[in-house]
């Protein structure tokens, strides 16, 4: 990366002045005239564009305007990566005191001869970033300008209100985004929005909420209030389970009273309203996602939810491994809710905060024993069902990036995974190993919202050369793109990239609002370390100085007017002149409205802002260099980084590429012994894992085959395979999982399978229970255990609610066992969409213990889904919305088999 720091035509002019005709021509003399006519020209600022070429010659004169005297600067700054071409020119017009009046750019990107260009122009309102660096000032505006952009009154989206627009002062998600979704807005707000616009953030969070529908109230469903999960797989939640990504938002959102009333006391009705919605989501989750042996929450990975990019490929159309394996992110988004949750409770609901408190820390526990690999330094992305809990060596960089800053990971670890997860020259990429035959979109990606967090997780370990990096690559993805785009190709650094069928990223969007909050981030909470939580302000600057070279910030840094929940701060950094490669300047001193205070903690400055006496306030942080620890880091340098995969060799690919998932089948003999047979899928030099129930499997070198000779054959056995490179390590996804049947009993409708109150049907030439599931309606069967142990029941089913990419109505239901030795006992059983309305799928496993001998006494009744929330009666895309709540399915069969542990 070449960063040109030459800044040319520091042009200074006054009323008055004479200029060069050259300088009144250019587009940014012309937008400041027409903005400032009155105060710079005695002519009409339409009159402008008419001014003649022979006033070059003569020198253009500039009439005396009656109004105050402005002074401007005209700035350029190019900069040069292998990634692009950018410049930039910035007009900054300053009053006679001194002080910035406004400011306004001009970026062009792309070749010389036809330049992309963009006019970035704050608003009276904004912040302004005013450093050395023109371009730099520039990216922090463009943040600044698209989160204005996404600011808006009425929100629209095609699968809701039959697309008519929805009143709503909310945040959209982006340029191609006109909706509110639970996720995208908690992340952004987490990122630093949620300061900037508090009142905003609220109404956005508060949108993402409901209770249940009247109608189901009256037929006996329990009234809630709970974070809502949007649209996706499978029919939404619990396939998809990290709505509680909104706790981590809302409980760090300092809430300001519009009205102007006391802002401490607008606070603790927030924390109120808060902890309320976050308790019964979280009571919620525990019923029917949480799995007691493992210790783990259900549920897809947090933001990669298009199962194809990150998944095997085999889940395209079948999301059941979705709703039954367990994520890294989404547990980490479960511990924060709780611990977040346990906290509040401590003032608002004592009596639950011990139990709150522990449930954290157990998950805490949970996490690291099931999903820690030592031997890689990293945490899986996501384990198998429980059943068959494998860890799978796929790695994802957002739920890395929150286990280090929410403390899930230990100090120890968190060395080893920013040590080992790795970046290319572009910088890092959400999911590594990428997936061979995947178009670009979460695969082969940058996603700068997930990079914010890995940024925050280096400065919080200490490691500058990796915040170096990541600073970079956000800073250059931004202006080279000339928008905080949603995602970026990841060796190339481009919005899009063209590669025949894995041409992407696949959809993609400008000002998209996670992006914009990354970038805002960058320069207000990490470089300057102005983070507001919950109403205290904390203020801990850390620039590499090695960064602060390359971007060439000078020695002074002002952040001007910049609104933190209703106080206004004007920050200044006074960088030293000298410091050694590899250390960080760092808070040595602070004055406060001009007096010295003292430091709150180590290198940083803690306030809370109805401690403020004022309501704007000066803050002057005097930084100075400090050592830091140098650190190992693991980069993917490539020959070529213009993005396809064809410019690329095959010991290149073999580095960044996973192998292709391998097949398995399973054969059992006439004694039910299983054999497992390997298929490399034409991958070469690869070695074979086989995992049994979760464990792997000891296999020779070269072994296709295996026979589970111990195998017990009365219990259901579980089978999945991965492969992995010889020379290079990476692993591939995993097979389908394979399960021996064991000793297991079917009771189909109207055979063992019954229900009081609903007929049998045929479906297909089945006997089924057809549309079953209203909310008072019930299965029941007796049932009587063989063998000790854990049981799982299944049911088969059909269903027709949706695609199997989206929609609200996953069939979510309640098993309740009744045992007479081992107890009363419950389990959730869901049904997630299934590709076609023609195909039996199979349901979650819903476990109980039994004892041989024992009979059961079975019921299944009615559980919940999203399309019992009030609000998604303004969904329109799809069944289960305004056409009302729908929590049915086609039952054909029920199947109960032992386990094996």
């Amino acid at each position: 990366m070449l960063l040109n720091s030459i800044t040319r035509g520091l042009c200074r002019f006054s009323a008055g002045a004479v200029l060069p005709a050259s300088l009144l021509l250019s587009p940014l003399f012309f937008y400041s005239a027409q903005t400032q006519a009155q105060q710079v020209m005695a002519q009409p600022a339409t009159a402008q564009p008419a001014i003649e070429p022979q006033t070059e010659a003569a020198g253009a004169q500039i009439a005396q305007p009656a109004a105050p005297r402005l002074a401007g600067e005209l700035q350029s700054r190019q900069l040069h990566s292998k990634f692009g071409s950018v410049s930039v020119e910035a007009l900054t017009q300053k009053n006679d005191d001194g002080s910035v009046n406004s400011r306004q750019f001009v970026l062009k990107a792309g070749p010389a001869t036809a330049p992309t260009e963009k006019t970035i122009s704050p608003a009276a309102g904004d912040a302004l970033l005013l450093s050395k660096n023109p371009l730099f000032d520039a990216a922090f505006a463009l943040s600044q300008q698209e989160r204005q952009q996404n600011s808006v009154s009425e929100i629209t989206d095609w699968g809701f209100n039959d697309q008519q627009a929805l009143p709503c002062p909310c945040f959209e998600t982006g340029a191609k985004w006109h909706y509110v979704w639970t996720r995208d807005l908690s992340y952004a707000l987490d990122l630093g929005l949620g300061a900037l616009d508090p009142v905003r953030a609220q109404t956005s969070l508060l949108f993402k909420t409901s209770v249940v529908r009247p109608e189901l109230i009256a037929r006996g469903i329990d009234n809630t209030e709970v974070a809502l999960q949007d649209t996706g797989s499978g029919g939404s939640w619990p396939v998809s389970s990290d709505r509680v990504v909104w706790v981590l938002a809302a409980s760090g959102l300092t809430a300001q009273d519009p009205t102007g009333a006391s802002n401490q006391a607008a606070g603790e009705a927030w924390q109120q309203r808060w902890y309320t919605i976050a308790r019964n989501t979280i009571l919620q989750d525990r019923a029917y996602i949480f799995d007691a042996r493992l210790g783990l929450y259900r549920g897809e990975t947090s933001f990669l939810d298009w199962r194809e990019q990150s998944y095997p490929s085999w889940t395209a159309k079948d999301t059941l491994f979705l709703a039954e394996s367990f994520s890294l992110s989404t547990n980490v988004l479960h511990y924060v809710a709780l611990s977040r949750a346990a906290e509040a409770a401590k003032t608002l609901e004592p009596a639950r905060a011990t139990e709150l408190a522990q449930m954290a820390q157990a998950l805490k526990q949970a996490i690291n024993s099931w999903f820690w690999l030592p031997e890689r330094g990293l945490y899986a992305r996501y384990i198998g069902a429980a059943h068959n809990p494998m860890p799978v060596e796929q790695y994802d960089l957002l739920g890395l990036s929150l286990a280090i800053t929410h403390g899930v990971a230990s100090p120890l670890q968190a060395e080893q995974i920013l040590q080992n997860y790795p970046l290319t020259q572009a910088g890092p990429p959400v999911i590594f190993p990428a997936l061979p035959d995947v178009p670009i979109y979460h695969n082969r990606a940058i996603w700068p919202f997930v990079s914010a967090y890995q940024l925050r997780a280096a400065r919080q370990q200490n490691q500058p050369q990796l915040f170096h990096k990541i600073a970079v690559s956000l800073y250059q993805g931004a202006v080279l793109n000339q928008s905080n785009m949603e995602n970026l190709e990841w060796l190339s650094q481009k919005a899009h990239v063209e590669d025949g069928a894995l041409s992407g990223p696949v959809v993609n969007s400008e000002r998209q609002l996670w992006s914009v909050a990354a970038y805002s981030d960058l320069v207000i909470g990490q470089l300057f370390g102005a983070q507001l939580n919950a109403g205290s302000l904390t203020i801990n600057p850390y620039i590499p100085a090695d960064l602060a070279r390359e971007l060439d910030l000078g020695n002074s840094v002002h952040l001007q007017n910049l609104n933190l929940a209703g106080t206004i701060l004007d920050l200044q950094l006074e960088l030293p002149t000298q410091a050694r490669r590899g250390q960080v300047y760092r808070l040595a001193q602070i004055s406060l409205n001009g007096q010295p205070q003292v430091l709150t903690g180590n290198q940083q400055f803690s306030i809370n802002l109805h401690d403020f006496s004022q309501q704007r306030n000066e803050l002057v942080l005097k930084l100075q260099a400090m050592d830091a620890p140098v650190s190992r880091l693991t980069e993917l340098r490539t020959t070529n980084n213009s993005g396809p995969l064809s410019n690329l060799s095959s010991s290149e690919k073999r580095k960044l590429l996973a192998p292709k998932e391998p097949q398995l089948s399973l054969s059992l003999s006439n004694k039910g012994i299983p054999t497992l047979q390997f298929d490399a899928a034409g991958e070469t030099e690869t070695r074979f894992t086989l995992y049994k129930n979760g464990v792997p499997v000891k296999l020779k070198p070269r072994q296709q085959d295996w026979t589970d000779t111990k195998a017990k054959t009365d219990y259901s056995q579980c089978y999945a395979l991965t492969q992995s490179y010889k020379d290079t390590g990476l692993s591939s996804q995993p097979s389908r999982t394979l399960c021996t049947p064991g000793a297991s009993v079917e009771l189909v409708a109207g055979r063992g399978l019954t229900s009081a109150d609903h007929d049998i049907s045929d479906y297909l030439q089945q006997p089924v229970f057809k549309n079953w599931g209203a909310p008072e309606q019930q299965l029941n069967l007796n049932f009587t255990a063989s063998h000790d142990g854990r049981h799982a029941l299944r049911l088969q089913y059909f269903i027709d609610n949706g695609p199997i990419n989206t929609g609200i109505t996953a069939v979510v239901k309640r098993l309740h066992a009744d045992c007479p030795q081992s107890g009363k006992q419950q389990a959730t059983l869901v049904m997630p969409h299934l590709a076609t309305a023609l195909e039996a799928g199979w349901s979650s496993r819903a476990d109980f213990n039994a004892k041989a001998g024992e009979t059961c006494q079975i019921s299944i009744a009615d559980g919940f889904n999203m399309s019992y929330l009030q609000h998604f009666n303004l969904y329109t895309g799809g069944k289960g919305g305004r056409t009302g709540p729908l929590n049915q399915a086609v039952i054909h069969k029920a199947l109960i088999q032992p386990l094996a542990d």
